[in-house]
């Protein structure tokens, strides 16, 4: 099985789920983004804030009961878990995220 989306606490200490469209990582090519993870962490990158932890959370791990979501608690996991990076100049531009300079 393959990771194929990333977990990450919001500020207010709800967990958010975070699943790319399908299209948007096969539009993402080229030796940097050869893997899965190399995608989803490009995307993290992108999408959430500077120095933000997440994980990058298997499609086996079962989401589907939503009853106690709310209950659901984060517990960090040194080996497993990601820090959110900052993208370069060139990336910020690249992707039209002047905000982010």
């Amino acid at each position: 099985m393959a990771n194929n989306r990333f977990i990450y606490p919001k500020a207010d200490g709800t967990m958010v789920v975070f699943t790319p469209a399908p299209k948007k990582l096969t539009s993402l090519t080229g030796s940097d983004f050869d893997t899965i993870d190399k995608k989803l962490i490009h995307i993290a990158d992108k999408t959430i804030p500077t120095g933000t932890k997440y994980e990058l959370i298997d499609e086996s791990v079962d989401l589907s009961n939503r009853i106690f979501r709310n209950a659901w608690e984060y517990t960090a996991d040194a080996s497993v878990e990601r820090t959110s990076a900052d993208l370069s100049a060139e990336e910020l531009t690249k992707y039209n995220m002047p905000e982010n300079l």
